[in-house]
């Protein structure tokens, strides 16, 4: 076992003793006394050593602490250095803090290093370095350009382009300038200028084909640098691009597109400058100029005049070269259309008709946009029936005569104009035409019942030119004929009530409308009905505005609203609490189905309640509760009294009213008034607490009254019966509260109370303190009383106990005694306390100081010591000032490094306090990590990276993420504001090649970047391969489930569908099943033909496209499969009595594909275990003989499953082994007799329990007349028409018996 809660640096023995139930052994002691100290060992070894820093002869190390200090504070570190080829270690110096300056190294050797920590037990293992080279520092080249040219620069055309720029570096770079990757050369116009500290590029009358991206190369041996300029050379610009399409022409005008120019130039096409010219004259002539659209329509043409249009882009440079047009004449091209077919006439009412035509042969070339039809008598004058075309090919024409003959002719009309005349039609006359009507719409059964049936319907869409006069319902009684139910008259509404049914009676239905002409067709209701009557049990829905709850103001209407449905109409009753409410003065009952509704007029305080409506029929019941709230102003407040009556004030208190007035109380008024005096005095008008203190005069007597507030207003008063007279009563006073010591000398006490919250009645008061020694009597440490609440006693014997009393004198008497507890007189040793004035971290940016104060207590004085992370060497910026109860800790310009635990040690003879404080400071963040680039494809990726190390002392607020070509090294921003440590990177373009890098901000600005690897954006995914063949799992006459595997090799990309296709066997075309891909490896395909033998094939997809489709399955026929159900589910005893037993099962999952017809119950009495049989298995006699008996094998020992098998049986003391031919004849033989036994044995003895109950087609049956005593087997099977399926069987044999709790 393990001793805890020793302390440290005291010596113990220890003793043991065993124990059991008769009692403890001797007890056996340790033979030497064990001091309680932590093991000492040396420290683990520095970690992370490296060089941060060399030239020709210094090395600068770092290295962080160990991870253990050996149970001792680590007193600092041996560094070392070792020449290379040389075999012993140079001692350098002894550190205090993890970092050294390694000087008087020699130029160009090569040297390692080594750091030991040290604490006082010894030296750890050492870290060492690898080897470092002495040589001289190197400086990576540095550009620096105006930030004007890092944004890019614009010029005209013409002027001169100058890249100045300032590299730094040691030894000093080299410059080299380029533009689309190839070197520029200095010639012509081209100047380049370059010294150690800078290079400058020149072009002198620059193009607009010097546009682009200038790539500064700056390198030496410590690295390169590299830097885009970007220039736009400003011009006019190109011509637009041809050629010019004309997109139509007529005489009067043309219509014209073109596109924008390749080059603009620099800046944006600001508009186009069109002009136009006849194709023999010289002279262009402005048609547009200032648009920047490219289309446009030039008007005022002459017809059969070739015209030429040229177009030129203009920007604030100037206007570009030209475009020119081929030339164009300025007429149709396309003609009138051909004349329409011969019209014809009808749908003839008496004073209209209607034409119709066909359209013409030829349109012109041009679209028919109207046809124009003219009318005349027969031999008469043509007269136009439309002013404005039509677009159909048949026209309604009005206004004619009845009886006289009309002819009609039709013209076509394109925008060439009018085509010719077509036939004329033949002659047509207008006459009234009458039918009989149509059918009545949608006649249905709105309700029924066990006598009566409502019919509607909608009249007719044709009435046959004839207004409707009625309406003829027949009825067919089921067998029966149709038979018409209003024999004395038409019905003249679209309902009808058909009385005189007979209950439990089919009946038909249908109905016709009649006009002046006769009957019209009859239209069937679709569905037929049963006279009887519509039983639904009651539903209650109460109305919105009173569903659970409702409340009213005093006088106002309670109106209770609810919605019954049930069939017959139910009982309403409303009830309150047990009272059933009836009509009476106040109270309206009102019952307008489903409408149901109580009103209780001019409601009281005395109706607020729980009101209940009840619903009931012969179908069942229903009710509703509704709270109802009646707000009235509160009642009386109660028990109202007058307490602590002073001459000058007193409390006057009371209780809560009994009846709030259905509202919380707001607040209470508080009035008083002498008895002389009828004008009550107001005390308080919005007291919340059923306590006030009233002011008073001295000598008056005061009557009190009070009344409760809510939001209906005050409520009545209560007074108090006698008034109170404001007189001061003198008592005795209350305890002094408090009394404590705090303070002990060698040979004093200080001690402290509080004045009591109860003076008597007198502000005179005093205390009387008294003090006893160990048993001694009580003696007074003062002679008169004393007003202070403190006082010394300064005559007290060291190292001895007292105790000490006070208590409290006015005129009305003297309190009790309080006291202090037993005092032990001596000089005071205090621990030190600390008491950091800190709450939680303390946060500072980089650069503020940090200022740490805590408050210190103890005595004697104590030592204060402050220590961050175990560091004890001198920080410059840090100054630490101690008082007699403060110590404040100040560091200057924090670092991020400063981030961390602070300690405080106070120390002084009596012990000692250790606190800390926990110094957050904040930086921008450190660099990302693992940045990381996958998901490549042809035009994006995906950047993944982990968070930095250090956040910076803040959470990361998000990450800029930029990329460049390798090509170009032009960095451009992609995103600034991500959230995430990954990003989708898309618009990359295919075959080149991306590097990334990616920096974390916070709220104190950006961080490192760090790079990726170069990427090049291509696909790195294939097209699946085929899946395997499909197979068919369940087969129907119209429908087949297929089901398939996914493909071995997914072409890298997870698959997004399936596409899965048919034929027939005999077909060569395969059909797809779905037309989009099936996310799913299974389908449900459908519409098949009955009997036809079809073939399934399956393709995948992925993202990269679609697969190569799987090896066909074999040919599968169309048709249902039937065969005997599978056995009833979840087959047990539902009831027992003690001669019955009720079964219960479900019906079975598998119907063998036609429906259950039928169940079997069957039972037998549970079989017993014949002796001999069991024995007859186990004996060598029970195995049938294959030889003669001396050579019969006896059955072999059951072996456990896994083992070996013995290679040959022995029998007795002979082990004669059997021959294999012999051994596996009597066991095939042994095993059909066993099998042929076993299926016997389990038919044996069943019997069927439903004979006399016919088919039974409930999953539930008792077996009556049981035999208590006699356990029981039963099973059940389910029928189709094959046959009857597997029985299901009972787990175990069950007995009847009562149930109890039944």
């Amino acid at each position: 076992m393990m001793a805890k809660h020793l302390m440290e640096g005291t010596s113990y023995l220890f003793r043991v003793a065993a124990e059991n139930q008769f009692g403890r052994s001797e007890y056996i002691e340790t033979t030497k006394a064990v001091k309680a100290m932590n093991p000492l060992f040396p420290p683990g070894p520095p970690k992370d050593l490296h060089h941060v820093d060399v030239d020709k002869t210094e090395v600068w190390l770092v290295w962080n602490w160990p991870d253990r200090n050996g149970g001792s504070d680590i007193t600092g570190f041996l560094v070392e250095y070792q020449e290379e080829g040389e075999r012993e270690w140079d001692e350098w110096n002894t550190v205090s803090i993890p970092e050294s300056h390694i000087t008087g190294l020699e130029e160009g050797k090569t040297y390692r290093f080594r750091v030991r920590a040290e604490n006082a037990i010894g030296l750890s293992r050492p870290d060492t370095t690898v080897p470092v080279l002495c040589q001289e520092k190197l400086v990576a080249p540095i550009v620096e350009v105006d930030a004007k040219l890092i944004e890019g620069i614009i010029v005209k055309c013409g002027s001169t382009i100058r890249l100045p720029a300032i590299m730094r570096g040691i030894p000093a770079p080299t410059a080299k300038w380029s533009i689309d990757g190839a070197e520029i050369v200095p010639e012509g116009t081209v100047k380049i200028e370059s010294d150690n500290y800078s290079t400058v590029l020149s072009i002198n009358d620059c193009l607009r084909s010097d546009s682009g991206s200038y790539i500064l190369t700056v390198s030496n041996p410590a690295g390169t640098k590299t830097l885009a300029l970007n220039v736009t050379v400003l011009d006019v610009p190109a011509a637009p691009i041809g050629p010019v399409n004309i997109l139509e022409v007529t005489p009067e005008y043309m219509l014209i597109d073109w596109r924008p120019p390749k080059d603009d130039g620099g800046s944006p096409v600001t508009g186009y400058v069109v002009e136009k010219r006849e194709a023999k004259k010289e002279t262009w002539g402005g048609v547009s100029s200032g648009s920047t659209a490219t289309k446009l329509k030039i008007s005022r043409l002459q017809s059969g005049v070739e015209y030429v249009v040229r177009i030129r882009a203009e920007n604030k440079m100037g206007i570009g070269a030209p475009l020119e047009s081929a030339p164009t004449v300025a007429q149709h091209t396309f003609e009138a259309p051909g004349h329409p077919g011969k019209p014809n006439t009808s749908d003839i009412a008496e004073d209209a008709l209607t034409v119709g035509w066909t359209m013409p042969l030829f349109d012109g070339g041009s679209q028919i946009t109207g046809y124009i039809v003219e009318r005349r008598h027969k031999g008469g004058k043509w007269i136009r029936v439309n002013t404005t075309p039509c677009k159909d090919l048949r026209i309604r024409v009005l206004g004619l005569f009845e009886g006289n003959e009309y002819e009609f002719r039709v013209f076509a009309e394109n925008i060439a104009g009018f085509s010719g005349p077509s036939a004329i039609s033949d002659p047509a006359k207008p006459c009234r035409q009458i039918t009989a009507p149509g059918p009545p719409v949608n006649p249905r059964i709105k309700d029924y019942s066990k006598e009566n049936a409502d019919l509607v319907w909608i009249k007719p869409n044709k009435d046959g030119g004839s207004p409707i006069m009625g309406y003829i319902i027949e009825m067919q009684k089921a067998g029966g004929e149709w038979a018409i139910i209003n024999k004395d008259g038409h019905i003249k509404q679209c309902a009808y009530r058909v009385k005189g049914l007979e209950e439990h009676s089919e009946y038909r239905f249908r109905v016709s409308a009649v006009n002046m002409i006769g009957v019209g067709e009859p239209r069937e209701c679709p569905e037929s009905v049963v006279a009887k009557d519509i039983m639904i049990p009651p539903e209650i829905e109460m109305d919105a505005r009173s569903r659970e709850r409702l409340t009213v103001r005093v006088g106002h209407n309670i109106n209770i609203i609810g919605y019954v449905k049930a069939r017959p109409d139910p009982e309403i009753i409303w009830k309150k609490g047990d009272d059933v409410l009836e009509t009476a003065k106040r109270t309206t009952l009102t019952k307008n189905f489903p409408v149901v509704q109580l009103r209780i007029k001019e409601a009281t305080r005395a109706d607020h309640g729980k009101y209940v409506l009840k619903a009931n029929n012969y179908s069942g019941e229903a009710q509703a509760t509704i709270t109802v709230n009646v707000l009235d102003r509160p009642g009386h407040c109660q028990n109202l009294k007058t307490t602590y009556v002073t001459r000058d004030s007193c409390m006057v208190s009371w209780e809560n009213p009994v009846d709030n007035g259905g509202s919380e109380i707001t607040n209470y008024i508080v009035e008083c008034r002498e008895p002389s005096v009828r004008l009550w005095s107001m005390i308080s008008s919005d007291c919340t607490n059923r306590m006030v203190k009233a002011k008073l005069m001295e000598g008056h007597e005061y009557l009190f009254r009070v009344c409760a507030v809510n939001k209906c207003g005050p409520g009545p008063t209560v007074e108090t019966k006698q008034p109170t007279l404001a007189i001061d009563p003198i008592n005795k006073p209350g305890e002094p509260e408090n009394f404590r010591v705090t303070d002990v000398g060698k040979n004093f006490v200080f001690l402290k109370w509080r004045r009591p919250d109860y003076d008597g009645g007198s502000p005179n008061i005093g205390y009387a303190l008294e003090s006893k020694l160990g048993a001694e009597e009580w003696v007074p440490l003062h002679e008169d009383l004393i007003t202070n609440t403190f006082f010394m006693a300064d005559k007290c014997v060291e190292k001895q106990t007292y105790q000490f009393r006070v208590q409290t004198c006015n005129e009305g008497g003297e309190s009790d005694w309080v006291k202090t507890g037993d005092v032990l007189v001596r000089e005071e040793i205090q621990k030190p306390v600390l008491d950091i004035k800190l709450a939680g971290a303390l946060v500072v940016k980089a650069g503020e100081s940090i200022r740490i104060e805590a408050g210190l207590r103890g005595m004697p004085q104590p030592e204060v010591k402050w220590v961050k992370d175990k560091a004890t060497g001198d920080n410059p910026r840090v100054s630490v000032e101690t008082g007699t109860d403060y110590s404040k800790f100040l560091m200057t310009k924090s670092k991020r490094t400063d981030t961390g635990k602070y300690v405080i040690t106070a120390t002084n003879s009596a012990g000692s306090f250790t606190g800390y404080a926990i110094v957050n400071v904040l930086d921008v963040p450190g660099p990302v990590r693992d940045v990381k680039v996958s998901g490549i494809g042809v035009d994006k990726c995906r950047v993944a990276w982990d968070l930095p190390e250090d956040e910076g002392g803040c959470e990361v607020d998000s990450y800029i993420i930029e990329k460049c070509e390798t090509r170009r090294m032009v960095w451009s921003t992609y995103s600034a504001s991500l959230v995430t440590n990954y990003c989708n990177v898309t618009r990359l373009v295919e075959g080149n090649e991306y590097i990334f890098r990616i920096r974390a901000e916070n709220k104190m600005g950006t961080g490192p970047a760090v790079e990726s690897k170069p990427v090049t954006a291509r696909t790195q995914f294939n097209r699946p391969g085929p899946p395997e063949s499909p197979e068919i799992t369940k087969i129907g006459k119209e429908e087949m489930t297929v089901v398939w595997a996914p493909p071995e090799n997914d072409g890298g990309k997870s698959i997004t569908g399936y596409i899965l296709e048919r034929k027939e066997k005999r077909a060569v075309k395969w059909v797809p099943c779905t037309k989009s891909t099936i996310s799913e490896r299974r389908m449900k395909v459908s519409n098949l033909i009955p009997n036809h033998e079809y073939q399934f094939r399956v393709k995948a997809e992925n993202e990269v496209g679609l697969g190569e489709p799987s090896k066909p399955c074999r040919p599968v026929a169309a048709k249902d499969p039937i065969e005997a159900p599978g056995p009833p589910g979840s087959f047990k005893v539902i009831d027992s009595t003690k001669t019955s037993i009720t079964l219960g099962w479900a019906k079975p999952i598998y119907d063998g594909g036609a429906p259950i017809i039928g169940y079997m119950v069957e039972m037998r009495d549970k079989p017993e275990l014949k002796p001999e049989v069991v024995e007859a298995e186990a004996v060598p006699e029970a195995v049938p003989k294959a030889k003669p008996a001396e050579e019969v094998k006896p059955v072999a020992e059951t072996k456990p499953e896994g083992e070996a098998k013995p290679e040959a049986a022995v029998t007795g003391e002979g082990e004669e082994q059997y021959e294999e031919d012999a051994e596996d004849e009597a066991a095939a033989v042994a095993a059909k007799a066993k099998a042929e036994a076993k299926r016997k044995k389990k038919e044996e003895g069943w019997k069927k329990c439903n004979t006399g109950a016919g088919v039974l087609v409930h999953t539930e049956f008792t077996i009556p007349n049981l035999n208590e005593k006699q356990m029981y087997e039963f099973r059940v099977s389910a029928q189709n028409q094959v046959g009857w399926g597997r029985p299901a069987t009972l787990k175990e044999a069950v007995n009847p018996k009562e149930v109890l709790g039944k």
